[in-house]
């Protein structure tokens, strides 16, 4: 069977009923390839039978017994219906607990065998007990269809049982022949690695023979995948070097008077960063490179030095901020800085358009904004991400800084250029306050190389940071931001979720405490999160800049995009609900300026995990140390936040294996070494072709 052949949609498999496929579409499973592709996210281990005096606390076993007594009641704190047994064997007895199971009185007798799966738990209500899972009655000893197998467990699909699912993909695999499925990885790999072929594999994935066989199928199966995204970034890599880019030689004379602004010297891990800058903008190709750092640690000002050698050479320049607010700040930074230039600066929003030449700033239409880009008198163009995708008459774009963006293609520089004649992409940026673990970086951003800049900001200090575990501290903690508000400065509280759900602090919940809170300070609160609008956004952070707002309670769409000078406090609730860099990058909106930060974590639930992880936070040197730790601890899909398109989990929990990750890139090297455009191996080629277009597409 090919490959293309899994690409049939639902509707022409004639066993899968209208409703079920209703059902799988809810989950974006609309092919056959989508449904073979649906992994189990667990296993249970049936292949044998532990005796109970061998069980251990919190393992998951298999265990067989016979019931020797039954009991039913009702749990005294809040009524739920609780079936309770003893079952033994040879070796022991243990208590075994089914909670809120009425029915199962009808099955569960005694002297009745029983073959349970599950775990021994202890509680403060019930003590040590059998925590089952799954369970079968044992009738004239054939448990021999019970156990004996790896049995896959799936995430439930709309009211689809897991035990469902997997008879509908064991059938599938069966009636389509999945085992000879056509293999795009060459021969020569499979041998190599000693990798099951694709058909194999799938099998593996979806019915176990062996927990050896399953960790090589999910071995192969994450190889092949990090794979085709590896040949992905480095093609685009090698098709961008093939363009030409501007020559662009260091000045240190413009960068001696440019530093003349300023009351401090660039650096050192500045001047290395720009000396990595400038080896890659002498040599012709185009530059396409990330720069790392901590929230304030002088990366635009390096971005701005860099940009000023593009402007004295006639090119223009383009910057691209993630928020219309954050794009305003850095088009007053920048007419600021280059006030003794004559090189004309353009904003462009949704919500404002200007002009600005020395330091001073004017008005002006869309209209206008286009045709001085057009005329070049507006060299420097600074907006949000709209600059590509709207027609804007760029007559000669010699770099793009973007700021918290890596990915930035062949295809994204080819939509800027759209209505420029220039014959030359321009060099690339991106800035980010984010650090991407090792890991990560080669297996999702190959494309890129990567600079660090591990200064810390000029002229601040340490964000003193403090865990609030009781009432008397959470007091103190208020009386400071009395203070803080007093002074002028603003308060940020942080919370995990939008709508209250179990012990998770909300906005909204948050927001109604500190009106009253705040109230005989007059001060104003408001709130932010991600589903307000753009504009409700906007303007509550402009408001803010203000200092018109003096407690802003939100969720963390504050993590990256906003300078507020004023804000000194950060109160971060539930912080065992957020990742570590996602804490280190919060903890970064206060103390930007002379004024001393402060953040406070406010835990609800603060477990064993949870204290070990606010250690690690509170003790980080930096925030790269952090994240790979991060990475290790909550796995990639976790880390990067949202689910990556196209990557299965399986893959995404192979990336925090650097080691792997340096096998696939190796091995992908040497695929493009033995054919550089992969015409030898063209059911592979076709396979990367389809992960460039979902890295590089411009949704």
């Amino acid at each position: 069977m090919k490959l293309e052949d899994l690409e049939i949609n639902l509707e022409e498999v004639k066993f899968i009923s209208k409703k079920v496929i209703e059902k799988l579409k809810k989950r974006n499973i609309k092919t056959l390839r989508d449904l073979i592709f649906y992994f189990p996210f667990s296993y249970l281990d049936f292949t044998e039978i532990k005796k109970i005096k061998d069980i251990k606390l919190e393992e998951k076993v298999l265990i067989k017994g016979k019931v020797i007594e039954t009991k039913t009641f009702l749990s005294p704190k809040n009524k739920i219906f609780i079936l309770q047994i003893l079952l033994s064997d040879e070796t022991s007895s243990v208590k075994v607990i089914w909670f809120n199971q009425p029915y199962l009185t009808k099955k569960i007798k005694r002297n009745v065998k029983l073959l349970l799966f599950g775990k021994l738990t202890r509680s403060k209500g019930f003590g040590l007990y059998f925590q089952p899972q799954k369970f079968h009655l044992i009738e004239n000893e054939g448990e021999e269809n019970f156990m004996k197998r790896i049995v896959p467990v799936y995430e439930e699909i709309s009211g689809l049982k897991s035990s469902y699912l997997e008879k509908l993909i064991k059938t599938v695999l069966n009636f389509y022949d999945i085992e000879n499925l056509e293999d795009p990885l060459p021969e020569k790999i499979l041998e190599e690695k000693n990798f099951p072929s694709l058909g194999k594999a799938l099998w593996e994935i979806h019915q176990p023979s062996s927990f050896e066989n399953l960790e090589l199928a999910k071995k192969r199966l994450s190889f092949e995948e990090l794979l085709y995204i590896e040949l992905a970034l480095l093609l685009e890599k090698k098709g961008l070097k093939e363009n030409p880019s501007p020559i662009i030689l260091k000045d240190e004379e413009l960068i001696n008077d440019f530093m003349k602004n300023f009351s401090f010297s660039l650096t050192p891990g500045q001047i290395k960063v720009l000396d990595e800058i400038f080896s890659d903008l002498k040599s012709g190709k185009p530059m396409n490179r990330l720069l790392q750092g901590e929230t304030g640690s002088g990366k635009t000002l390096i971005a701005e030095i860099v940009a000023l050698h593009f402007l004295k050479e006639g090119y223009q320049v383009v910057f691209m901020a993630p928020t219309e607010i954050l794009a305003q700040q850095h088009f007053q930074r920048i007419l600021s800085h280059f006030a003794k230039y004559d090189f004309g600066l353009g904003l462009l929003t949704s919500g404002q358009t200007y002009y600005g030449l020395k330091g001073y700033r004017v008005s002006k239409s869309l209209y206008e904004i286009l045709r001085m880009v057009s005329q070049m008198k507006i060299n420097f163009l600074i907006g949000t991400h709209s600059l590509i995708e709207n027609e804007i008459p760029f007559r000669k774009i010699g770099f793009v800084i973007v700021d918290e963006q890596q990915r930035f293609g062949v295809k994204q520089r080819q939509k800027l250029l759209e209505n420029s004649s220039q014959n030359f992409v321009p060099h690339f940026l991106s800035m980010s306050a984010t650090p991407i673990p090792r890991s990560l970086a080669l297996a999702l951003y190959g494309d890129l190389d990567f600079s660090y800049l591990e200064d810390k900001p000029h002229g601040t200090k340490p964000v003193k940071t403090f865990v609030v575990l009781d009432k008397e501290k959470e007091k103190l903690m208020y009386k400071l931001c009395f203070r803080e508000i007093k002074e002028g400065h603003q308060i940020y509280i942080i919370c995990p979720r939008v709508e209250e759900k179990e012990e998770t602090a909300s906005v909204k919940k948050e927001y109604e405490k500190a009106l009253k809170i705040f109230s005989p300070l007059k001060a104003n609160v408001a709130m932010l999160h991600g589903k307000m609008s753009s504009f409700e956004k906007e303007s509550i952070l402009k408001r803010m800049q203000k200092n018109e707002i003096q407690v802003l309670v939100s969720s963390s769409v504050v993590e990256v995009g906003i300078d507020l000078p004023l804000a000194t406090v950060i109160i971060i609730k539930s912080p065992e609900s957020f990742g570590l860099s996602q804490l280190y990058q919060l903890r970064g909106r206060v103390g930007r300026s002379i004024h001393q930060g402060y953040a406070f974590l406010v835990p609800e639930k603060l477990t064993e995990k949870a204290k070990l992880r606010i250690s690690y936070f509170l003790k980080a040197k930096s925030a790269l140390e952090l994240s790979e730790y991060d990475l290790k601890l909550r796995g990639a899909g976790e880390f990067l936040g949202e689910k990556q398109s196209g990557i299965p989990d399986i893959v995404m929990k192979s990336l925090s294996n650097l080691e792997f990750t340096l096998e696939v890139k190796k091995t992908a090297e040497k695929i493009l070494s033995l054919s550089p455009d992969l015409s030898l191996f063209p059911k592979l080629k076709k396979e990367v072709n389809l992960r460039k277009k979902e890295l590089f597409s411009l949704a």
